[in-house]
């Protein structure tokens, strides 16, 4: 088991009051691993367990002049946890120990869908360019690329934003006076900017070096995708010409050869392969297909949609409760039910 954080730190559960936050009841170790977030509490030896798949959320938030995490379960119950300064005391806190924590929650949180490309602490401002509306303020926290989104974790505030790499129409780097920045414009018509920072002084200055990085990785990784778009649409096309062929020469096909052809899991196959036959007027006749040769054209042209539509892998995103993929964008997971759109 990889720890990734660890520290003597408080804990509570549900709405808490300043005396629970630092008792000496709620004191213990706080630990995150690649899998788990963790807390053993000093008193009884209890050992809590939350894993990743069960967190709907957190927060950086200031309880009773404390930095603290504030997290949301999928069950709807909030933990209150922060890291010691020092181990002796409950009250001496560490707002970096208690950011580290939090980057770390972060990071393991996106890293389970594909590893991280880069990662800085940054600004965030989203607009509207139909009406040139201003979203949201600058929003201050940790921005993440792997080869399929581009997210960002307000430090205060439970949401996350990810933007498909695919739907990014056009990057700029901009070196006005609030540059350098990077400029995004997807084809939803949306518009964001992000700018790295760095501590300075105790303070947050402009990181001219990590955010001049990011355009640059971000542009490699449009690059790479819109390739790996038209490779996925090739390979789609090519299985589609594939039992195009067959069913020229047949009326009689086997199902295994349909399944091989078209590259589809047994299950999935089975699913599609009568919804196929009762949409379209096909038999199955033991292990084989009859095929109605009044409908194949609109078969194959069923099949060329929905091949453009599986090939977008980039244009999917894992639910947060289920974890299976769903379509980026909708507001429901059709897995869980579960509501997709505090992201």
């Amino acid at each position: 088991m990889v720890i990734l954080f660890e520290s003597f730190g408080n804990f509570t559960t549900g709405q808490t009051s300043y005396l629970a936050l630092v008792s000496k009841k709620s004191r213990g170790t706080i630990t995150l691993t690649e899998k788990e977030f963790l807390f053993k509490s000093e008193k009884d030896k209890i050992i809590f367990h939350l894993r990743f798949s069960d967190i709907q959320n957190f927060e950086m938030k200031t309880r009773f002049q404390l930095p603290t995490i504030e997290l949301i379960s999928v069950q709807g119950i909030i933990y209150t946890f922060y890291p010691h300064k020092n181990e002796g005391s409950s009250r001496a806190t560490s707002k970096k120990a208690t950011t580290d924590l939090f980057r770390q929650l972060t990071r393991s949180t996106f890293k389970k869908e594909s590893p991280i490309l880069f990662e800085t602490i940054g600004s965030f401002r989203e607009y509207d360019l139909s009406d040139g509306k201003t979203e949201a303020d600058s929003l201050r926290g940790m921005i993440f690329l792997n080869e399929d989104f581009l997210s960002f974790k307000p430090f205060t505030e439970k949401l996350i934003y990810q933007i498909p790499i695919l739907n990014i129409l056009k990057i700029i780097i901009d070196t006005s006076n609030i540059g350098p920045a990077v400029n995004i414009q997807t084809r939803e018509g949306k518009s964001y900017t992000l700018m790295a920072l760095k501590k300075q002084l105790k303070m947050y200055a402009k990181d001219k070096s990590k955010t001049e990085k990011l355009y640059e990785l971000l542009n490699q990784a449009k690059i790479y995708k819109s390739s790996e778009q038209i490779r996925l649409e090739k390979e789609e096309q090519e299985k589609i010409e594939r039992i195009k062929s067959m069913m020229e020469v047949s009326n009689r096909l086997r199902l295994d050869m349909i399944r091989v052809a078209l590259d589809m899991e047994e299950k999935l196959f089975t699913q599609k392969v009568f919804q196929w036959a009762k949409e379209f007027n096909f038999l199955i006749d033991g292990d084989y297909l009859i095929i109605n040769q009044e409908t194949v054209k609109e078969f194959i042209e069923d099949l060329s949609v929905g091949a453009n539509i599986l090939s977008r892998k980039g244009l999917k995103i894992k639910c947060r409760f289920c974890e299976k993929l769903v379509e980026y964008g909708a507001k429901i997971c059709p897995y869980c039910g579960r509501d997709t759109t505090n992201y």
